[in-house]
């Protein structure tokens, strides 16, 4: 079943191909990724596991070549000094022990080719060292010839280890190894310098070939050592150092500088030469101990972290694959609820079909009776649809039927009339209760009139939308569906704005209508517009759509200038935006608003306007047009109070200007020194303005300071005065705070952190994010010891304290 579907929908719909892949193809991914990690750990812990065997492996080479070494060196003088025989005999017994030890370790590498031919090539050997130690027992052997087997056996040994794989993944590992090689090696090469010299010693024969041998020793011992110098770590560096004594080397050079004399009589005592050469290999054999040790533990270290990523990666495994089924049931539900939902898409695209229809013919018609028709005849094309119809109230309140010629529309019409004075059908539902009205299952709900012949006409759903046009309902569009359940949310929201297109229609025909009729009134009526009264008129968005020559005169502008611009370009700084809105509220309220308004010329030069607007209404009492009338005052206003004014409150807030701040300052002084009160002075610098000016422009930033000073007047006492001292400082005064220091502080931390909340509280300036936030000083002050520049100085001065402290912060001059 599953397989059909995932077959329907990839060729219905590619975008759900793409959501399949979206979502398993990582899933998938994943868990291929998971498997070749776990194979990878587990090959790792493998290879790790193999790092116990080759360091089993080597130890039981390295004791039997020491062995073989030992085992070497007493037949090498056993025929010249009989007293080693004792000697030789126990040292065959420990060879054989250590021989069996690694033929056991040696059964570990039986799939390693490589290393199995070498561990062959020594068994072969060490079956031949019974008939040459019996030479040796009954002296019948060449003691030169003796040692060069003995040494071939070791050679075989120390190759062998040679053959042994490098371990993956284990570089430091690998790098150990390789000069743990270095000092077997090493000590190989000593012990066969410490045989050869005693042959030397003890034939009294001086041989070529035997110097010949031991210069090669003394060149591999060098090289090998050098090799473990530079590989080795420095703690191994040190145990090498301190176990291979410099006094021990000495003494050797001097017997080697005695053997190359070639004067027997000069050559050492077999003993001491024993002694001192194998105080060296013991040496030796303490660092690769030293060295062994650290390797083991480094070889638990990995294959601990082996075991544990090893973990991890099975872990990741079984995710993945949770994962992956997961999202199989996931993409179950999907497919199911794709099934379901593309039936669903399929009935919303044949209602936008509609929709667009309808739209294309909305904005050109102009007449409502072709538009119900034309609606009727949409909807009768549509598969989903049994059947639809308009009911038009008339004027008589009656209903007038508009429907696609047919037998239904003959049934219904009947119908409606004998129904007409009920209140259970669909119409006088929606008549009644002016919404819509839904009916999902015509065999539960029988609400329709023609809920007895549904089954007749194929009806299993239907839907009534009241059409509107001025808030006042003016027909009913009612649905027929041969689909139960049809008229889902989604769909319903899709007729509705079909209506809401429909009522923008039957609106924008009448305003069409009543447009020409209102024109036609204008135009008698501009007659009489061009006066010696100023006057503008605006249409209902207040745009000016004319303006007489008084007024162009009055204001300095042309025609050309004002026409479809708003009468705010007018507005000045010297009214509030309370008196504005107090304006628009009677003019919409009352119908007219009646004052005095001052208004910008165009040279910038502030005029009052003794003003009276009114509102211009059509016959249903909505306004269509504003028409303002005004008289030029200025001649009757007192300019000596306009220039004070200026010249004490600044021009953009109103506020007071550092000139009647500084007046009121000393009032306060006087005040606070008499009552024997405190007062309190705060000094507000906006963060971040100059950015706001120099990225939004000045406009914006003209805006933030209006705000600004609204919010303090907002927040602070009636009594307190309130003054913008520059561009983003501003400055409040309050006389009278406090009876005590304490107090008076208080009262001003409370204050302070009122004004800081209220400019913090502004959010956007005209459509822009607000970054600015507030830096804000406070000063105290009860007597005339401080003169009113010096009080505003502290505060100035805690401001800047306040800055640096991280801007947006309160601090008290002290």
């Amino acid at each position: 079943m599953i397989n059909n579907l995932l077959k329907f929908f990839l060729l219905k719909n590619t975008l759900f191909l793409k959501i399949i892949l979206v979502f398993t193809l990582p899933a998938i991914g994943m868990l291929y990724f998971s498997s070749v990690l776990v194979y990878e750990k587990i090959d790792t812990l493998a290879e790790v596991s193999n790092i116990q065997k080759n360091i089993q492996y080597i130890n039981a080479t390295q004791k039997l070549v020491d062995s073989l070494e030992k085992e070497r060196g007493y037949s090498a003088i056993y025929s010249g000094a009989e007293k080693f025989k004792e000697k030789l005999d126990k040292q065959r017994i420990i060879t054989n022990e250590m021989y069996a030890n690694y033929l056991k370790k040696s059964i570990h590498f039986k799939n390693q080719t490589e290393i199995v031919v070498n561990i062959k090539k020594v068994q072969s050997n060490f079956y031949s060292l019974e008939l040459m130690r019996n030479e040796v027992n009954n002296k019948k052997n060449n003691s030169f010839e003796s040692f060069k087997k003995y040494s071939y056996l070791n050679e075989l040994l120390l190759d062998s280890i040679y053959s042994l794989r490098p371990i993956h993944f284990a570089a430091e590992f690998n790098n150990k190894f390789s000069y743990l090689l270095n000092l077997l090696l090493q000590n190989e090469y000593i012990a066969i310098e410490r045989g050869l010299s005693s042959i030397l010693i003890t034939s009294k024969i001086n041989n070529p070939e035997i110097h010949k041998e031991l210069i090669k020793s003394y060149t591999k011992q060098l090289i090998n050592k050098k090799q473990f110098l530079l590989k080795a770590e420095l703690d191994e560096v040190n145990k090498y150092n301190q176990e291979v004594k410099l006094t021990i080397e000495n003494d050797i050079q001097e017997i080697r500088k005695k053997l190359e004399s070639y004067r027997s009589r000069d050559y050492p005592d077999i003993n001491v030469w024993w002694d001192l050469s194998s105080q060296k290999i013991d040496s030796l054999e303490n660092v690769y101990d030293y060295v062994t040790v650290k390797v083991l533990k480094l070889a638990r270290d990995l294959e601990n972290d082996a075991y544990l990523a090893q973990i991890l990666s099975l872990t990741f495994l079984l995710v993945s694959f949770i994962t992956l089924i997961s999202l199989l049931f996931v993409l179950r539900s999907i497919i199911f609820n794709e099934q379901r939902s593309f039936t669903k898409i399929k009935k919303q695209q044949d209602v936008y079909k509609l929709l667009n229809k309808t739209n294309k013919f909305l904005l050109k018609i102009d007449n409502e009776k072709l538009l119900f028709n034309k609606i009727c005849k949409l909807i009768s094309e549509n598969n989903s649809m049994t059947f639809g119809f308009i009911y038009k109230k008339t004027k008589e309140h009656n209903m007038k039927l508009i429907a696609q010629q047919g037998e239904l529309k003959e049934l219904l019409t009947t119908k409606l009339i004998d129904e007409n004075n009920k209140n259970d059908n669909l119409i006088t539902k929606v008549l009644n209760e002016k919404r819509n009205v839904i009916i999902p299952d015509f065999e539960v709900d029988n609400i329709s009139v023609l809920s007895d012949v549904a089954s007749l006409f194929d009806i299993k759903s239907a839907a009534a939308f009241p059409i509107m046009k001025f808030n006042n309902i003016v027909s009913v569009l009612v649905l027929y569906s041969n689909v139960k359940n049809f008229f889902d949310e989604e769909i319903e929201i899709l007729f509705e704005k079909m209506i809401n297109d429909m009522t923008h229609a039957l609106e924008k025909m009448d305003y069409e209508k009543n447009r020409l009729k209102q024109e036609a009134e204008l135009r008698l009526a501009s007659y009489a517009f061009e006066s010696n009264e100023p006057m503008i008129i605006t249409n209902s968005e207040a745009s000016i759509i004319n303006a007489n020559t008084a007024f162009c005169n009055v204001m300095g502008y042309t025609k050309q200038d004002v026409i479809d611009r708003n009468p705010n370009m007018f507005k000045s700084k010297h009214q509030n935006k309370e008196f504005y809105d107090k304006l628009w509220s009677d003019l919409l309220n009352e119908g007219s608003w009646s004052g005095v308004i001052y208004n910008t010329k165009k040279n910038k030069e502030k005029i009052p306007l003794r003003s009276t607007i009114t509102a211009i209404k059509d016959d249903n009492g909505d306004i269509t047009h504003f028409l303002g009338q005004y008289i030029d005052i200025s001649e009757d206003i007192d300019k000596q109070k306009v220039l004070e004014y200026q010249a004490t409150h600044d021009n953009l807030t109103g506020l007071p200007n550092r000139l009647l701040l500084l007046d009121r300052i000393e009032h306060a002084i006087t005040k606070v020194t008499r009552h024997n009160i405190l007062g309190g002075l705060v000094f507000i610098d906006l963060d971040n303005f100059k950015e706001i000016n120099d990225t939004l422009g000045h406009d914006v930033g003209d805006s933030l300071l209006i705000m600004v000073a609204k919010k303090i007047r907002e927040t602070v006492r009636e009594e307190d005065t309130i003054a913008r001292i520059g561009g983003d400082e501003f400055i409040v005064l309050a006389d009278c705070i406090g009876a005590s220091k304490e107090e008076a502080k208080f009262n001003m931390q409370r204050l302070s952190e009122k004004i800081k909340f209220s400019l913090n509280s502004i959010i956007e300036i005209d459509g822009h994010k607000n970054i600015s936030t507030p830096s804000i000083g406070v000063t105290l002050f009860s007597d005339a010891s401080i003169g009113a520049k010096d009080i505003i100085k502290q505060a100035d001065t805690a401001m800047y304290v306040a800055k640096k402290q991280g801007k947006n912060s309160i601090e008290f001059f002290d």
